[in-house]
């Protein structure tokens, strides 16, 4: 098949598609590109016409309606960096190349973790009360500096690097990190293995979770490890909820075992909307801070995802090794 031949289906909500089609046509003009402005299928009502000849899927979710009519699926690009929700729905062979986003949102969601780190010791939360009260009150306690703290970061992937540079270069921070293959890297003071994270949890006056969920990381941070940490110190998910248990986590704000926590991740779909309920007793906890999930949607989404996308597409279309490839299947 020569260049541009290929059909490619682009999938996602819908003013997502109409973004991610205009990128993707702007470098590839003679591409055939089927829009599905679909992020979850519920039947086959929507599926467009075409859709038996598509080679090439880019996409947020697996489509288990849509998918089953395509003739022979080559790739299956998925548009943000994880993929276990991919694989549980085996709709995705092994003969097809699965490739992720992962280091296209690492630049944001760095930032939103630095965000964490200030809110926490600056007391911005006691800061916005007493601004709804009109109320002028220095005396909030002694806030802290990052400067020459210990922040702990589990997992030095793409995520976990930029972390490691912002804290060290933009606040001095000491950066402490646990990681199973990387034993170097200039933003890190020193790197633990695995069999170590209790020297880094012990240590550390922040801990941020920047791993994968796989059957390895699954309760990675339970009981055991909550504990080890300072009373003082806070901790972070921007990964997946499932690396932290929920139960030891909700014991370890209730009882104080460390001082608070901010998450951007929850337990369950990481596509759906919402995945911690409205009755949830987390929203109650003042030692817990809880965004959206969101830290990776900024004004630049679009355009970093769509353009990883086009840069592997070229490789692809060149027949050569395609970035992010999931082997682990």
């Amino acid at each position: 098949m020569k260049k541009e031949e290929f059909t490619v289906m682009i999938g996602g909500i819908g003013f997502m598609v109409e973004e991610y089609v205009r990128i993707v046509g702007e470098r590839f003009p003679k591409l055939n590109i089927i829009p599905y402005p679909v992020l979850a299928e519920t039947d086959d009502s929507q599926i467009p016409e075409g859709i038996e000849d598509v080679d090439i899927i880019a996409s947020f979710n697996a489509y288990p309606h849509a998918m089953k009519k395509i003739r022979d699926l080559k790739w299956f690009q998925i548009l943000m960096t994880g993929y276990e929700h991919i694989l549980a729905t085996n709709l995705v062979s092994k003969e097809v190349f699965l490739t992720t986003s992962a280091g296209t949102v690492s630049i944001p969601v760095a930032e939103v973790v630095m965000g964490y780190l200030l809110f926490f010791v600056k007391k911005f939360r006691a800061s916005l009360e007493n601004q709804k009260m009109h109320k002028m009150d220095r005396m909030l306690g002694q806030l802290r500096e990052l400067h020459e703290r210990n922040l702990g970061i589990l997992g030095l992937g793409y995520l976990g690097k930029e972390i490691a540079k912002k804290a060290k270069l933009g606040f001095g921070m000491n950066v402490l990190a646990c990681d199973s293959m990387v034993t170097a890297y200039q933003y890190a003071d020193a790197i633990y293995p695995p069999d170590r994270l209790d020297e880094l949890l012990k240590a550390s006056d922040f801990v941020v979770i920047a791993l994968p969920h796989t059957p390895e990381t699954e309760d990675m941070m339970d009981e055991r490890e909550l504990r080890l940490m300072k009373p003082t110190a806070y901790l972070v998910n921007i990964a997946r909820g499932e690396v932290l248990n929920k139960e030891a986590f909700t014991r370890a704000l209730k009882e104080n075992w460390i001082a608070g926590a901010a998450i951007d991740v929850f337990w369950g779909d990481p596509t759906k909307e919402a995945v911690l309920e409205e009755d949830d007793e987390l929203w109650n906890f003042e030692n817990l801070f809880i965004t959206a999930h969101n830290a990776t949607g900024t004004d630049r989404y679009i355009n970093r995802t769509g353009q990883f996308f086009c840069d592997n597409l070229e490789r692809f279309m060149a027949g050569e090794a395609l970035m992010n490839l999931v082997t682990q299947r």
